[in-house]
């Protein structure tokens, strides 16, 4: 909480997506400054955030609202949920890389940098466990091979590249946020109000995620201790296998429990006729967070059968 009696200033770059909102909400609602950088309007912000342009590309006018700010956060970065075609693929790495580097150069030329910066990442650069593998923690290798795989190694190589003394840098390795106006968990859920939540493709492909105040809770957490810095996984500390998970919303929301399982092709049909990634329902991520245990950090919803609870209410 912010109790000062100076306001706090927060600035999101990329906020006006669904993860910005939430963090925007949570920021105005303490009273704090929010500044939001965007290539595009969002009606659904509150009324005191201020929304500034920039192009995520390259350094302008905006730079002046990292001045003195207490926190800036770096969400920006197209959409993983497409066909992997090259243009996208290219899309989705320059989205990201592009944006982190217009940062870089803004703090770098700032008179009075901000106290902490952090910047989304994600669990994907582990790569995949399977069966009784021990989770993924901070102290793991991130070497994992694929797509999705080097476009989150190349994205912290170039949040990491410049230190300031001055400027504190965290990662957020952000796992599935389940969430209750956007991201996956909406269809998810409809899809096992209409009996269609079995399990997906084998099932015993592994699932990392997070409730959405958790996600909320967990920077504001990062950005209060002020001793905090370097990676840490966004992930509650209990993943499930994608036939748990899906056995957890079909006993709260499928008629008689029931729910038809969707066959790997199936999967792959699907996405291919809605314009999604395959890969994002049937690989397999098994993550958590030794650090924030270590932090000490208190999840909300530790557990899916709590956090499906809330969701629904």
């Amino acid at each position: 909480m912010n109790t000062s009696s100076a306001r706090s200033k927060v600035v999101l770059a990329g906020g006006s997506g669904y993860l910005g909102r939430l963090l925007a909400d949570s920021f105005s609602n303490d009273n704090w400054e929010v500044v939001i950088l965007t290539r595009s309007s969002n009606s659904t912000l509150p009324e005191a955030v201020r929304e500034v342009y920039w192009d995520g590309k390259t350094m302008g006018p905006w730079k002046e609202e990292l001045e003195g700010a207490s926190a800036l956060i770096n969400l920006a970065g197209r959409s993983v949920d497409c066909r992997y075609t090259k243009k996208n693929r290219e899309s989705i790495l320059l989205s990201r890389v592009d944006s982190t580097r217009a940062l870089s150069e803004a703090v770098e030329a700032c008179r009075d940098k901000p106290k902490v910066w952090l910047n989304a990442s994600s669990m994907a650069t582990y790569g995949q466990r399977v069966g009784n593998e021990l989770p993924f923690d901070e102290d793991s290798l991130t070497i994992g091979k694929g797509f999705l795989e080097e476009v989150t190694q190349t994205w912290e190589n170039e949040f990491f590249k410049h230190f300031w003394v001055d400027v504190r840098k965290v990662a957020l390795r952000i796992s599935f946020v389940l969430g209750r106006e956007s991201g996956a968990f909406p269809l998810l859920a409809k899809f096992a109000g209409l009996g269609l939540g079995g399990a997906q493709g084998s099932g015993k492909q592994w699932m990392s995620w997070l409730h959405e105040d958790d996600f909320v809770g967990i920077v504001r957490f990062l950005i209060e201790h002020n001793t905090l810095a370097g990676s840490f996984n966004l992930a509650a500390p209990n993943p499930l296998t994608n036939a748990e998970f899906m056995h957890c919303l079909r006993a709260k929301l499928a008629p008689l429990g029931i729910g038809l399982p969707a066959p790997a092709i199936g999967v792959r049909l699907g996405c291919l006729l809605i314009g999604s990634a395959p890969e994002l329902a049937l690989q397999s991520r098994k993550v958590v967070s030794a650090r924030l245990k270590v932090a000490r950090y208190q999840f909300k919803y530790p557990l899916l059968d709590h956090a499906v609870d809330a969701l629904i209410a």
